[in-house]
Order: C-alpha cells, then structure tokens, then sequence
C-alpha cells in the first residue's frame, strides 16, 4: 500500500530516518561503508530508488539497490572502485556486491547522459535532468542531508502518471521491464511519452524478452498474465481493465522493480 509523503519536507525527514537513526545491522553497516569509503572523497548524492522509494511507500518500501553518484574526478572513483573491488558496469560506473548491499555508483562527470551529450551534468542537482522517468528524478546528498526534487515531484507521484523524463537511454529493453512492472504493480498509467515509447518498442519479440526477465530477475512475470504483447499493452494504457486479470499472488511479491 503506497503512504506518498505530502511534501519534500516529509520524504527528507523519512530519508533521514532511514539513514541516520536505523539501528538495524544492514543500514549501519551501510553507513559505515559510506563513511569510510566514499564520503572522504567529496559530496555523494543517492539517486532513484531508494530515495523515491521511500517517498513512496516508506522506508518498508525499499528494497533495491543503492545507487551514488559522487562528486568527484572519475580518476579518484576508479581507485575507490580498485579499492573496493567493484566491477565495471556497462553504464560507466562500477558495481560492488556486499554481504548485505549491491551498490551501483560513479563519477558525475560519467553520468550516461552528459557523456552522450543528452544533459549538461556539472552539479549533483543536475542529476534530475539525466533520469528516464519522471518518479525517479529525486536526489539526497548524503554530505549535506539535502533532498533535491523538483516542486512537481509529489504532484507526478500523487496522480499516478508514469512518465518519461529524458528520452535517449541506454537500456531499451531494460526499461521496458521497468516500465510494466511499475505501471502494473504499482498500478499507474502511462503518460504520453511513455505509452509512444511503448507503442514503438514492445515488439512480440520483445515481449517475450520482458517475460523471460521479469522471470530471471524478479520471480514473477506481470507480462506473462497477457497472451499478446496487444493484449499487454492495452493493460499498460489502460488502468480499468487490468483488474481481475493480475492475480492477488501477483500483487503479494513486493520485489525490486
């Protein structure tokens, strides 16, 4: 059940929450792995999931990866990165498996969008032009306990609209997957960028591609509740019909989406 807070201010104080007064072994070990690993090295925003997530549903609502992007010379986040011994990723960042923690992270300067030339990247606050979907253009700066959204950000979370916020992106296929399991298990309607996205990319072939993924990744397929990617379409359009055709054992698997 979504608790969307009524203002920046109440996301920033759950956030807050989270982070700093959590006693629980997985969020202080967190803070330790941020204190003495990345913050010495400059300013560190959290971006997406986490963040919205809270802003969504509370801190029960998480439960994804971390992703950081750090302010500071892509020199100095790769040796962080050998330090550590994270792996590249393919979005120019690393990636760092814990016991307890997946987190993404990586230099501003290598934000997929501004390398591409899509967004002009020179601010952690920038980062809100780089995101694909409109929900998750929400930041908190670690440093300086700042959350950064734009004043719409509750208004977009709290009339359901999934919408595109940047177009180009590197992973077609990944937000497709992204883009049913949001409108379907968070039950929100597509906006008019979204559904042209849709339209053009949700392919039969692709269809298919989406349901082995969400099997693979998530142990329960949405797409596979449709015979045809029409079929699923017109449920990713059309909020009203969907009903009855998700089943309640959909709906109870609250996983990474």
């Amino acid at each position: 059940m979504n608790s969307i807070t009524p203002s920046r201010t109440h996301i920033k104080r759950r956030v807050d929450d989270y982070l700093w007064r959590g006693d629980e072994l997985p969020i202080r070990r967190l803070r330790e792995l941020l204190d003495s690993q990345f913050l010495p090295f400059g300013e560190v925003a959290i971006i997406g999931g986490l963040v919205r997530d809270i802003a969504r549903s509370g801190p029960r609502g998480f439960r994804s990866d971390v992703d950081l992007v750090l302010n500071a010379s892509p020199k100095a986040v790769e040796r962080i990165a050998a330090r550590l011994g994270a792996k590249r990723n393919r979005f120019g960042g690393f990636g760092l498996i814990t016991p307890l923690w997946k987190i993404d992270f990586w230099a501003l300067r290598n934000t997929w969008a501004h390398q591409e030339g899509y967004a002009s990247i020179r601010s952690l606050n920038d980062l809100l032009k780089s995101t694909f979907f409109n929900i998750d253009a929400i930041i908190y700066i670690i440093n300086s306990r700042q959350l950064v959204a734009d004043e719409k950000y509750i208004l977009q979370l709290l009339s359901g609209c999934l919408e595109i916020n940047l177009l180009p992106n590197p992973s077609i296929d990944g937000n497709l997957v992204r883009s049913v399991r949001r409108l379907l298990g968070w039950n929100m309607r597509p906006g008019l960028r979204l559904t042209d996205f849709l339209e053009e990319n949700l392919t039969a072939r692709m269809f298919e591609h989406v349901k082995v993924t969400e099997w693979e990744l998530y142990r329960y397929s949405y797409a596979a509740q449709y015979d045809t990617k029409d079929d699923l379409l017109a449920a990713l359009r059309t909020p009203s019909i969907r009903h009855g055709k998700l089943s309640g054992s959909a709906l109870q698997y609250q996983l990474p989406l």
